[in-house]
C-alpha cells in the first residue's frame, strides 16, 4: 500500500496580504517556517521513502523544512503546482470570504492566461497516476507538498463525497495534512485537511522549552 500524504503549504506573505497566488511566489512567512518546522517533528515517526514537491518555492520550503535531517531527496514535481490564475496572480484576492469560495474555484481564470478548475485536475489526475506508477513496486508512505485547490481537486479525483464536505469547508489549512492511500488499483481518502500533525510538533517544542 502506499500512503499519499497531500501536505499544503506553510502560511507566505502573500497568504497575509490575501492577494492571488497561484503560479506566482512569496516567501513563507516566520509563521509559515515554524509551520514546516512543527510538520516535521509531527511527523518524525512516521517513515517516509519520498517527497514529492510543487516547484513552487514556498512549497520546496516547506517540504525542506518538514524534511528536517531526514536523508531523503526532495523531488520537484510541475504537476503538484496550483492553479493559475494567469494575469490575476497577486492581485487583491476579491474571492476571500466564505460567500465567495465556489466563485474562486469555478472562476474562468483560463480566459486571461491562466487556467480553470477542470484543468487543474485533469494535471493532478495525471501527476498522481505518475507518481504511483514511479513507485508501484513499493509500499510506504510519500509526501506530496501542493497547494489548497490542487489538493481539493486530488480529493475529488478519488472520492467525490469527500471533495464535496471539503468543498463546503471552504480551503485548507496552512501545513495541514490530507491522506490518500493507494492498493490494489484502488484509491482511498483516509484523512482530509487535519493539523495534528503540525499541532503535535508545536506542542512537542513547547514542552520542550
Amino acid at each position: 500500500m502506499l500512503n499519499l500524504y497531500f501536505v499544503r503549504h506553510g502560511e507566505t506573505l502573500s497568504n497575509v496580504w490575501k492577494t492571488l497566488q497561484g503560479w506566482s511566489d512569496t516567501p513563507l512567512t516566520n509563521l509559515g517556517i515554524k509551520q514546516g518546522k512543527w510538520l516535521g517533528i509531527g511527523m518524525k515517526n512516521i517513515p517516509i521513502l519520498k517527497i514529492y514537491t510543487s516547484t513552487s518555492e514556498r512549497a520546496y520550503d516547506t517540504a525542506d523544512y518538514l524534511r528536517g535531517d531526514r536523508d531523503l531527496e526532495i523531488i520537484m514535481c510541475r504537476g503538484l503546482k496550483e492553479m493559475n490564475f494567469g494575469t490575476l496572480e497577486t492581485k487583491p484576492n476579491v474571492f476571500k470570504g466564505c460567500t465567495n469560495y465556489e466563485e474562486l474555484i469555478f472562476y474562468p481564470f483560463d480566459k486571461v492566461d491562466g487556467e480553470n478548475f477542470e484543468m487543474v485536475y485533469e494535471r493532478i489526475k495525471e501527476t498522481i497516476r505518475k507518481i504511483v506508477d514511479e513507485n508501484k513496486d513499493l509500499s510506504g508512505n510519500i509526501v506530496c507538498v501542493s497547494h489548497g485547490i490542487t489538493i481539493l481537486a486530488a480529493i475529488k479525483m478519488v472520492n467525490i463525497e469527500a471533495y464535496e464536505k471539503q468543498f463546503k469547508n471552504k480551503g485548507f489549512k496552512n501545513c495541514s495534512v490530507t491522506i490518500l492511500t493507494y492498493e490494489n488499483n484502488k484509491f482511498e481518502v483516509k484523512l482530509v485537511n487535519s493539523d495534528k500533525f503540525v499541532e503535535k510538533g508545536r506542542l512537542n517544542e513547547e514542552n520542550n522549552k
